[in-house]
């Protein structure tokens, strides 16, 4: 059976940082060595619509070919943020029964699962814990990435203040994505302060993937 994932997502940021946050889950909490090969890369699902609503018609177009066509894939990952729960329900009520999915739901954006792993956030953007300039978002004592209404405006802040970068996060920068995740989240994700950071959103992901890579390891013949 392929060990590649499927990944249904809103966009780019996600494509960049789930697939190495995904091999992270895989090895520290499902003892499985994701990817297996080389072949076992995320598979992108394009999204001809924008936004959530475009995650839903792929999920839809997906289920239906599943009752009829075997995809090879281990299994299917979703992610969305918390303002689509309409499409949540509908796409929960789409996947009842069908244990080759695995929904998450950042409560802001991805980017709070980022800013919640404050070791390698510091480390990328030249700070320490004790420098981090007072008076800006992430230096708050009161900081919370999973209640950070704007995640994507205090990483843009903290590229901003520091003068490791040529040119600032705005709206979501692609390349500074890829390469946090690359550099940072592929080898030494932080995963409990993740966790600890964004409960109620990451935790609920990586409890569903952590049983998904499970069965994957089962069915490829490595039992616990």
């Amino acid at each position: 059976m392929s060990t590649k994932i499927g990944i249904i997502a809103e966009g780019p940021i996600d494509h960049a940082l789930l697939p190495p946050l995904l091999e992270r889950i895989a090895q520290d909490r499902a003892g499985y060595d994701w990817p297996v090969t080389s072949d076992d890369v995320a598979d992108f699902f394009f999204i001809r619509k924008k936004g959530h609503g475009g995650v839903l018609e792929v999920v839809r177009k997906l289920v239906s070919v599943l009752d009829t066509k075997n995809y090879k894939h281990a299994f299917f990952v979703i992610l969305l943020d918390r303002r689509t729960q309409c499409v949540q329900k509908e796409i929960r009520r789409l996947l009842k029964n069908r244990n080759r999915f695995a929904l998450g739901v950042a409560i802001e954006e991805i980017e709070a699962w980022w800013l919640a792993d404050r070791e390698n956030t510091l480390k990328w953007s030249g700070f320490t814990r004790t420098n981090l300039p007072t008076g800006t978002r992430y230096a708050s004592e009161a900081y919370n990435a999973e209640k950070d209404p704007e995640p994507k405006k205090t990483l843009d802040e903290l590229t901003r203040i520091s003068n490791r970068f040529d040119r600032f996060y705005g709206v979501g920068n692609m390349d500074m994505a890829t390469a946090f995740a690359e550099k940072y989240w592929r080898e030494n994700a932080k995963l409990d302060a993740i966790h600890s950071g964004c409960p109620k959103g990451y935790g609920s992901f990586e409890k569903v993937v952590v049983n998904r890579f499970r069965t994957a390891k089962n069915k490829a013949g490595k039992p616990f």
